[in-house]
């Protein structure tokens, strides 16, 4: 209980006094705390949101590709550009 102090006297009305400046001081410093904490969460939450939106449509196209070279494999016509495969490797810092 911050902002309450005992004193010491006979009667029960003058045992305790509460300290309202103290109060008030950690009620604005928790609702501070609180502000940037909610405001941290949001920003993060939006951009997780925007990168789970771009995966959830790219997954469609990825897996069309992915069944085409399956299907290029199994039929023996998959012929890949080794000149191509070692561009991509150089653009992507492998």
């Amino acid at each position: 209980m911050a902002g309450v102090k005992k004193t010491s006297g006979a009667s029960a009305a003058r045992g305790v006094v509460y300290d309202l400046a103290k109060s008030r001081a950690g009620a604005a410093t928790v609702e501070r705390a609180e502000r940037a904490d909610s405001t941290g969460m949001s920003d993060e939450a939006r951009e997780l949101a925007s990168a789970l939106h771009i995966v959830q449509e790219s997954e469609e196209v990825r897996a069309e590709r992915v069944r085409a070279l399956k299907a290029q494999i199994a039929n023996g016509t998959y012929n890949p550009d080794p000149q191509e495969i070692a561009r991509k490797l150089v653009e992507r810092g492998f």
